[in-house]
This record gives C-alpha cells, sequence and structure tokens, in this order.
C-alpha cells in the first residue's frame, strides 16, 4: 500500500467515530475497538488496522497507475446511474481513476470504491460489477432504497460490502451465500425483516458481520456457528426478534473478539458454550431479559476489556475470582445482584468505569477500589451498600464521577449521597456525600 493511498484510505475511513456517541457505523468496528459510534471525529489505533490489513493484504499492492479507459468508462456510467451526485467533483474524463479521492487501484484496475455519505438516492446498477477486480464497495451512509442489490452476485471478487445506514428493505436474500468471497459485511442500520438466512453461515470466510439496528422478527440462525473465521459478530438493536435463547452453536465461534447482542431479545441464562469464546475482548449482552447468575468464567477471559451486562435480570453474587485483568469498563448495572462487591475488583489497574448502581449489592465498598489509578467513573447508587465510606477515591486515582449510597465516615457520622458535584483537591468531579443524619 502506497503512503497516498493509505492517507486516501485513513481520511475515507475516519469520518465516522465519536467514542461519546454509541450507535452503529460501518467500519468502526475495526478501527475504533469494535465500538460502534456516531460518526464525527477520527480516532485509529493499531488493532482496528491490522485486522484490516488481514482481511485486505492477499489481494492489496495498491499503486497509483492508470486503470484502462473501460473502466474509466464504467466509473462515469455509474456516476450518470446514481444521479450524477455533487460529492463525486473528481470523478470525469480527463483525469485518472485511481487519483480520484474514492477509488483504490491495484496495479492497473479499480478494486476499491468508497462512497461513503455522498447523498446517493439512486439503486445499486448491475454497471458496478462491470469493474472486474473490484473487491471492496462501500456506501454506507447513503439514502439508497429498495431490496438487498442482487446485481451484486455478479462482483465475483468482493471481499468486503459495507451497505450500512441506508433504507434497504425486505429480506436479506436466502442465496447471499453466493458472495463466496465475502470476508466483512456490514448491513446495519437498514430496515430488512424476517428471518436472518440460514445462508449467511456458508460466508466461509467472513471474518466481520454486522446485522444491528434492523427489523429482523425472526431468530438467530444457529449456522452463524459455522463461520470459524469470524472475529466481530454484530447483532445489537434488533429488539423486534423473537424472544430466544443464545444459540449453543455460538459457543464455536473460537476467534471471535467482539460480540455485540445488546437489545435483541435475548432470554434464559447465560450459556456456558460462551467459556470456549477465549478470545472475546468485549462481551456485550445488555439491555436483554437474562436471568440466572453470572457465570464465573466470565472473569477468566484474559483479552476480555469491556463487559457489559447492564440492564437483564441477573441474581446472585457477583463472581469473588476477577482474573480478567485488561478490563477497561464493567458495567453489572439495573440487575438484581447481591451480596458484596468484590475485593478483586480492586486488582484492575487499566479499569475505568465500574457501574454497579441499581443493584441490590450491600456491605462495603473495598478500599482496593479506591485506588484503582485510571478508575474515572464508578458508579453504586440504589443499592444497599454501607459502613466506613474508603478515603481513597479521586485521591490516587483519575476519578471523575463517585455516586455512592449511606456510609459512615471515620468520625461516625452517617453520611447519604446527593446528587451534587464537586471538585476534589486534586480537581477531580465527585459526588458529594453531604446530607448528614441523625
Amino acid at each position: 500500500m502506497t503512503s497516498i493511498s493509505y492517507l486516501k484510505m485513513t481520511k475515507t475511513l475516519c469520518q465516522f467515530v465519536d467514542k461519546d456517541d454509541q450507535e452503529f457505523v460501518p467500519f468502526s468496528s475495526i478501527y475504533n475497538h469494535h465500538i460502534l459510534r456516531f460518526p464525527h471525529k477520527c480516532e485509529m489505533s493499531p488493532l482496528p488496522f491490522l485486522i484490516l490489513l488481514l482481511i485486505s493484504l492477499p489481494f492489496q499492492v495498491i499503486s497509483q497507475n492508470h486503470p484502462t479507459a473501460d473502466e474509466r468508462t464504467v466509473l462515469l456510467k455509474l456516476k450518470q446511474q446514481l444521479g450524477n451526485p455533487p460529492s463525486l467533483p473528481s470523478w470525469d474524463s480527463k483525469s485518472s481513476p485511481c487519483n480520484w479521492p474514492e477509488i483504490f487501484c491495484t496495479g492497473n484496475s479499480v478494486t476499491e470504491i468508497f462512497l461513503r455519505n455522498k447523498a446517493i438516492t439512486q439503486k445499486i446498477p448491475a454497471t458496478i460489477c462491470d469493474l472486474k477486480n473490484l473487491t471492496t464497495l462501500d456506501l454506507a451512509g447513503n439514502f439508497i432504497p429498495g431490496e438487498f442489490p442482487r446485481e451484486l452476485y455478479n462482483c465475483t471478487k468482493l471481499q468486503v460490502l459495507d451497505l450500512s445506514s441506508n433504507y434497504f428493505v425486505g429480506l436479506i436474500p436466502d442465496d447471499i451465500d453466493r458472495i463466496l468471497g465475502l470476508r466483512f459485511i456490514d448491513l446495519g442500520s437498514n430496515n430488512f425483516l424476517g428471518d436472518i438466512p440460514p445462508a449467511i453461515g456458508r460466508l466461509s470466510e467472513l471474518q466481520v458481520l454486522h446485522l444491528y439496528q434492523n427489523e429482523f422478527n425472526g431468530t438467530f440462525p444457529v449456522e452463524i456457528g459455522d463461520l470459524s473465521n469470524l472475529r466481530v459478530l454484530g447483532l445489537a438493536y434488533n429488539d423486534k426478534l423473537i424472544p430466544a435463547k443464545i444459540p449453543v452453536e455460538f459457543g464455536k465461534l473460537k476467534n471471535l473478539t467482539t460480540l455485540r447482542f445488546t437489545g435483541s431479545n435475548l432470554i434464559g441464562e447465560i450459556p456456558d458454550c460462551l467459556n470456549n469464546l477465549s478470545s472475546l475482548e468485549t462481551l456485550d449482552l445488555s439491555r436483554n431479559h437474562l436471568e440466572g447468575k453470572i457465570p464465573s468464567w466470565v472473569f477468566t477471559f484474559k483479552n476480555l476489556t469491556e463487559l457489559y451486562l447492564n440492564g437483564n435480570r441477573l441474581s446472585g453474587e457477583i463472581p469473588e475470582t476477577v482474573e480478567t485483568l485488561n478490563l477497561v469498563e464493567i458495567d453489572l448495572s439495573m440487575n438484581n445482584l447481591t451480596g458484596l462487591v468484590p475485593e478483586d475488583f480492586g486488582k484492575l489497574q487499566n479499569l475505568q468505569l465500574l457501574s454497579l448502581h441499581s443493584n441490590q449489592l450491600s456491605g462495603e465498598i473495598p478500599s482496593s477500589i479506591g485506588l484503582i489509578p485510571n478508575l474515572k467513573d464508578f458508579w453504586v447508587f440504589d443499592n444497599n451498600l454501607s459502613g466506613v465510606l474508603p478515603p481513597e477515591p479521586g485521591l490516587h486515582s483519575k476519578l471523575e464521577v463517585f455516586e455512592g449510597n449511606q456510609f459512615i465516615q471515620k468520625r461516625g457520622k452517617k453520611h447519604k449521597q446527593t446528587n451534587k458535584k464537586t471538585k476534589n483537591k486534586n480537581g477531580l468531579v465527585n459526588a458529594v456525600l453531604s446530607t448528614c443524619l441523625p
């Protein structure tokens, strides 16, 4: 990949990341630690580009050579069929397509097209597959209507397909596996409905699958568990799905690093089959109807950095032993958890968010939590916590928000949390525990 092409790709992909807003956009799951965000800023990380390179290296040796005149003709015809969008001023008959910002070339041929956020309102024409070496097609963030474009079946070398954030409707075709070489597909934020077709499980090369935020009203196909190369699975915000348990077959996805099931009508207990997913870095099962205890194996994944189980009906005690030392964010809030806050949470030196609010936790807050150097947000309100208020929070860490319950300071006065906030002596924001009770 030439430096020019690298910069072009960076500029193209960087428009869609904002770590302050959680939502789903195409490639952000690759280059922003798999968290899907609203478009605003660019925050690149080494891992995402590594994944993108792993997807693309087998066919990427990008250069600035000139494509054939036939390919330029195809692209100009494509522009016309897309309604001559004013967002493509560089596309003309006088310049080489390899110099157009939206086009990448390999050797003498067009291989990648990035038309993200170009205000396209027309359907995808069959002409696009006249580009015989096309491997990447990104049409995210437009206004493209209609059903899934079966015309793409003729793009025989297609490996990366992003149709997210458009106006597609109807069923995902039950023969979508005809695009045999797909490694990345994002159909999120559309209006697809019905069942997710089992054919998706026959895309054997697939590494990234995003189907979030659609109108599906069936169930998850167990065939997804056959995608042995899958690394990222985004099925979140599909709340019209038939309530169902997590398929046992998903436990076969041993290369999975990101699993997002937020708000997708999951029921039952967290299945033990997920214990096989030892490569997980992000596990998000939040905002569902899961019951039972938090399995102890959840806190044994060595690579796990983000754990979201909030907004379920989980009960019992939080596992005492925590071995996931790379955790950065833990959200177990809005469940029915009881017992003590684990002392082992104090071992998590990278932890920035610990949210335990709206449960039935009791006892004291372990003093070790106040010593976590990177802790910024600590939420424990709406519990039954009591005892001596640890003096450490905010003094030895980067704590910005601390909201609690009822505690007793060392002088014996009982204090109750209020919503008022102030600066501590380090200039950090803490919730003030200021209402004195008899």
